[in-house]
């Protein structure tokens, strides 16, 4: 490698780690891109010309380094608890800083609306120019709406800078019928469509019951009896898993708009979980190949530590 070129790389990471400049301070000083810059940075990491070492006496993680390996998946960020943040924003800054190195120029990106997602675009930084596609239809929790869906999608394409997808649907509709006659409308059928080419898809593992899926508060007491007695233990942008992470059919399949199993397998998957409670959900999510990237609180790592030993 021209000896120029590591001049280059060493003199950017002064300036970022020692000066404290910005990359976009960086990029005007040299006259590159903010995200060439980032890519200086990330190269000048790989070939040891920056070594950062972090001792927080608080991270759990030594203690959960092979939980990936027992899991299946690429990676686990264990998120420990600080005092002056609380969980769920706390998974989806940690999930932020995952998408800069999973994405490319030019990529596409789906996002699935959660209680935890809804703050992704409070920590989203140095993000490539990607398109932005909605996973499910809208869903509201407890203390929300709808419109925090739509909100989502739309905040988070203003930050990527590139073609946006919404998805204009409730998550789940009264009837099969109905569902099919909405996928056909030129918005949806182009939202759906668009999951088909996804490099990076960012979603919530909920556990299945009150208070760990906004789906199960979707559904009458019947149907929720029936996705019980089917194996549910598990819930992701509309999927029903059962323990062993097979799809459980449960009868409201037909019924749900949103990307479908195949189309989420395809995409590297960052998954957050926040259901401490719940290690089966999790374990069933991997198993389904539901999962590249996981982002879980220390509580729920151990859990899931547990279980699979």
């Amino acid at each position: 490698m021209a000896a120029d070129h590591l001049v280059l790389l060493a003199t950017i990471a002064t300036e970022h780690y020692r000066e404290g400049l910005s990359k976009v301070e960086i990029a005007r000083r040299h006259d590159v891109s903010r995200f060439q810059v980032a890519r200086l940075l990330d190269e000048a990491l790989a070939k040891g010309i920056v070594r950062i070492t972090i001792e927080d006496p608080t991270d759990p993680n030594p203690q959960f380094a092979d939980l990936h390996e027992s899991l299946g998946i690429n990676s686990v960020t264990v998120v420990p608890p600080r005092p002056t943040e609380s969980m769920r924003p706390a998974l989806a800054r940690h999930a932020a800083g995952l998408l800069p190195h999973r994405l490319h120029e030019g990529g596409r990106l789906g996002v699935a609306w959660s209680r935890t997602l809804m703050h992704l675009p409070e920590f989203l930084t140095d993000l490539p120019t990607v398109d932005v596609v909605q996973l499910v239809g809208a869903i509201s929790a407890p203390g929300t709406s709808t419109a925090a869906a739509s909100a989502l999608i739309h905040s988070l394409g203003a930050a990527a800078g590139g073609e946006v997808w919404p998805l204009p649907t409730p998550l789940i509709m009264d009837t099969a019928e109905l569902a099919a006659a909405l996928r056909g409308v030129d918005e949806v059928s182009a939202a759906l469509s668009a999951a088909d080419e996804l490099d990076v898809a960012v979603v919530a593992i909920g556990a299945w019951g009150p208070g760990t899926s906004t789906f199960w508060g979707r559904l009458n007491a019947d149907e929720q009896a029936q996705a019980e007695k089917g194996g549910v233990v598990a819930e992701c942008s509309g999927i029903l898993m059962d323990v062993n992470g097979e799809i459980a059919l449960s009868g409201m399949e037909d019924r749900v708009i949103g990307v479908s199993p195949e189309q989420l397998r395809r995409a590297h998957v960052v998954a957050v979980a926040a259901a401490v409670e719940h290690p089966e959900a999790v374990i069933a999510a991997a198993r389904a190949g539901f999962v590249d990237d996981l982002v879980i609180p220390a509580e729920l790592a151990a859990r899931i530590s547990e279980t699979l030993t």
